[in-house]
């Protein structure tokens, strides 16, 4: 490797700033956590119609309440860092 082609590797490597990579990891964090939420929502709407019990409302709205929460964060977060 010559000294040209590390200093062009270097100077990609320079546009990667660590508040780049901290913003694409907590963007995909997110993202992954609504996707969690999302299907957890959805289990817990299978668990109902399989198994019914005197708590299904209770689960299912905080089933909601935990998928809308997890969604307020993504866009709220996409909001502010993009």
């Amino acid at each position: 490797m010559s000294v040209e082609q590390g200093q062009e590797l270097f100077s990609i490597l320079n546009v990667f700033s660590f508040g780049f990579g901290v913003k694409t990891f907590l963007i995909l964090f997110l993202v992954f956590y609504a996707v969690f939420a999302f299907v957890l929502y959805i289990q817990i709407a299978q668990m109902s119609k399989k198994l019914p019990t005197s708590i299904d409302p209770s689960l299912k709205f905080i089933g909601f309440i935990h998928l809308g929460v997890s969604l307020a964060f993504l866009f709220i977060s996409l909001g502010i860092l993009l």
